[in-house]
């Protein structure tokens, strides 16, 4: 069975397909610093990380302390994971593990590259 999302049209599938032929981190950098704006990047990635660390069955309060995440985006990544596409659990299952794991606490995020 092929999954149809609500979301798809023509100039997604350009987006993904351009994403799908990018060969490195390196290569991503380069493309997501040109289509994002710095904010929007970082976004993302917290997103991803409040996901991986609620998958794994982090505590709110533990996701909340490590990621320095909003109770909104926290609560709103939560509701993706358990009434979503499944495309946090996909990409979770397919990606090797982060090189690095959150420690410490909203402070420690500063000092992250």
């Amino acid at each position: 069975m092929t999954y149809q999302s609500r979301l798809q049209d023509p100039f997604l599938d350009d987006l993904f397909q351009t994403i799908l032929s990018l060969e490195s981190v390196e290569e991503c950098y380069r493309f997501f610093e040109d289509l994002c704006t710095v904010s929007e990047l970082k976004s993302m990635g917290q997103r991803l990380v409040v996901a991986r660390m609620l998958w794994e069955k982090a505590t709110y309060s533990e996701v909340d302390r490590l990621s320095g995440a909003s109770s909104a985006t926290i609560s709103r990544v939560n509701k993706s994971l358990q009434y979503g596409a499944g495309g946090y659990q996909l990409a979770f299952e397919k990606s090797p593990s982060p090189r690095h794991r959150i420690s410490g606490d909203k402070r420690d995020k500063e000092k992250r590259p």
